[in-house]
């Protein structure tokens, strides 16, 4: 919710969830659920849900379409960074692993799963 109302320049006192959701699977099963209902959840799981039929519709953010493909989150849109936390300075296969995800290597295997590959 910090992010949503970060965006919109909302403080959080003035947002009222009716229902708080735990994953992007169950805030879109609720939105399905009501037609009234407006949620948030992952642009890459809103567009594979949207791709496999349910009846859900993507909005477009500062008149950008809500797609992996626009690269919404590239532009200082509603995004934000994935991060890798360890307990110390990763070294060994944890520092290679840490790369490797980090590299341009890995663009294809993270647009397959519906994310937005962002260069470092």
């Amino acid at each position: 919710m910090e992010l949503f109302a970060k965006y919109y320049q909302l403080p959080t006192t003035e947002i009222q969830a009716d229902v708080v959701i735990g994953d992007n699977e169950q805030g879109i099963k609720t939105v399905i659920g009501n037609p009234q209902a407006i949620g948030y959840v992952s642009i890459g799981a809103a567009e594979y849900s949207a791709a496999s039929g349910n009846p859900i519709k993507l909005l477009p953010i500062a008149g950008v379409a809500a797609s992996t493909a626009a690269g919404v989150g590239t532009r200082g849109q509603l995004a934000r960074p994935l991060n890798f936390v360890t307990s110390e300075k990763p070294k060994g296969l944890t520092k290679d692993f840490i790369e490797f995800a980090r590299s341009p290597q890995v663009k294809q295997i993270i647009e397959e799963q519906y994310f937005v590959y962002i260069s470092k």
